[in-house]
């Protein structure tokens, strides 16, 4: 009789917190953001545009709202790991939802297809944001407070 010892491996995994895998996809949408701004510097015209920007209330107004629309996610990345579920959750699916529609309606008439690229992986991160969020995990309130009796 032979018998053969076959020794396969298998690799653990582990189960990663959804608060973690949210974070990550907000930081994935900031390295789009910044990568295809960068790139865009390159773009013929747009550093000769820059150069011809006048400071004015408009001007101001501009950069305040891209500020503002920048800020978002890089706060995101931190509020998701630390903020309650109920909160968190309906918090990443409503700004996941309106960078989705907000990225639909701007970057779409892109002529470069490095923006088209960014804008579609962007919109498919915000997807996976919000189908995170929407899929929570769960636990019976008896469960939770069992956990925390003691």
């Amino acid at each position: 009789m032979n018998t053969i010892n076959s020794t396969s491996q298998v690799f653990k995994d582990f189960q990663i917190n959804v608060k973690l895998k949210i974070s990550a996809l907000w930081i994935a949408i900031m390295f789009c953001y910044v990568y295809g701004d960068y790139i865009e510097i390159y773009v013929p015209g747009v550093i000769t545009n820059a150069m011809t920007v006048k400071s004015s209330i408009e001007t101001q107004l501009e950069f305040f709202a891209v500020a503002l629309l920048m800020a978002m996610p890089s706060v995101m990345i931190f509020f998701t790991l630390v903020v309650k579920p109920n909160v968190n959750r309906w918090l990443n699916i409503i700004l996941a939802a309106f960078y989705i529609v907000l990225l639909i309606a701007v970057n779409t008439e892109a002529g470069w297809w490095f923006y088209l690229f960014l804008t579609a992986i962007e919109i498919l991160i915000s997807m996976a944001i919000v189908w995170y969020a929407w899929n929570w995990p769960t636990v019976r309130k008896a469960q939770s407070m069992i956990k925390h009796s003691w």
